[in-house]
């Protein structure tokens, strides 16, 4: 399987690690972005003080995501990628 680079959250107030993680299996209609910039939100912020309970940690922060479709499959199942648009 081919692996990605991604930032998680291990615990609150625990340093953010950059990891190897799995890549999705890809489905028609869903698609793979190659992540430019990602924005640490408010909420981010309070998971990282501890101040939302009933997290399961860890966590990959950062929903506000910038970047490039890197491939997603059309209808008939095939794959496509390097998309701009």
């Amino acid at each position: 399987m081919t692996r990605s680079r991604g930032v998680i959250m291990p615990a609150p107030g625990a340093p953010l690690q950059v990891v190897e993680l799995p890549r999705p299996t890809l489905t028609p209609g869903a698609a793979t972005l190659r992540v430019t910039y990602s924005e640490v939100c408010g909420t981010d912020v309070h998971l990282y003080h501890g101040r939302l309970s009933g997290v399961p940690y860890p966590i990959i922060p950062g929903h506000v995501s910038v970047g490039v479709i890197d491939e997603w499959p059309d209808r008939s199942g095939t794959s496509r990628g390097g998309c701009s648009r």
